[in-house]
């Protein structure tokens, strides 16, 4: 009987233990989980706002020299009497008035009371 008590002891114990063991690797992974949840720059693919003021001059500009360079073949097309003057001239390139983009505004849904 002795021997019988000592073997679900140690089953017990064992059983314990391996819980213990489980809990303590689901702990450590959630926090580690959390760490990366609470750091914002973690799975972010985020640019900051100067990065993207400087990407969206650089479109700008872009933009610009490509009408320019447009324009100025065209002039040169028609000097030199070629006939895709005529389409090159009928396509315009249509922009927003300003330079930065435009953003619409969503209202912010209604809190349930």
């Amino acid at each position: 009987m002795a021997a019988q008590h000592k073997t679900i002891v140690d089953d017990l114990l064992s059983l314990v233990g391996t819980a213990l063991d489980r809990f303590a690797e689901a702990r450590s992974s959630f926090e580690s989980r959390s760490n990366d949840f609470n750091d914002p720059t973690h799975h972010s693919d985020r640019v900051s706002r100067d990065e993207f003021d400087a990407a969206f001059a650089m479109l700008a500009n872009a933009r610009n020299e490509q009408e320019d360079l447009v324009a100025r073949v065209t002039r040169l097309e028609s000097a030199l009497g070629l006939n895709s003057a005529k389409k090159a001239s009928r396509k315009k390139v249509k922009r927003p008035a300003s330079n930065l983009p435009s953003v619409k505004k969503r209202k912010a849904p209604a809190r349930k009371k």
